[in-house]
């Protein structure tokens, strides 16, 4: 099984993003440096935000609304955290929930009209309605007529 170098890409930049969480988390352990809350927090902080950049680059390059709504829950939680630790609460849910918003409207600007791809009349072998019908005309016409069965009563 070969593997495409994007797909190799993006899993070493899962390994390292896995990495430098674990090395910001290890550190706040041992070295208390007082980094926001707690150290596990600030792991899924770097997560999150690792990952949901990964998320949104993916997301521009594919067009694809799935890694924009990745993106939207990832970046949403790590703002959510970081933001909280320096405003009220009820505040940093609204910039969350208008972050949101803004991802998912661009990923209705980058990506929404899918069905172009999807669509039959762009392939050689697609017929418009007045070429079916003419078709289905010359079919009929084409067919003659059969004589008829004398009985033999």
């Amino acid at each position: 099984m070969k593997i495409s170098k994007s797909k190799m890409l993006v899993g070493i930049l899962s390994i390292a993003i896995l990495v430098v969480s674990l090395v910001v988390m290890f550190c706040d352990i041992f070295i208390p440096i007082n980094f926001w809350v707690h150290p596990v927090l600030n792991f899924l902080f770097c997560l999150f935000t690792g990952f949901g950049i990964v998320a949104i680059v993916l997301a521009f390059i594919n067009k694809s609304s799935w890694y924009f709504f990745i993106c939207a829950i990832l970046l949403g939680f790590a703002l959510l955290y970081a933001l909280i630790n320096y405003i009220e609460w009820w505040i940093a849910i609204i910039v969350a929930v208008v972050f949101a918003i803004i991802i998912s409207l661009l990923s209705f600007i980058t990506s929404s009209n899918k069905t172009e791809s999807i669509a039959l009349n762009a392939s050689p072998d697609y017929k418009n309605y007045e070429q079916r019908k003419a078709e289905e005309q010359s079919v009929k016409e084409e067919t003659e007529e059969l004589p008829e069965i004398k009985s033999f009563k």
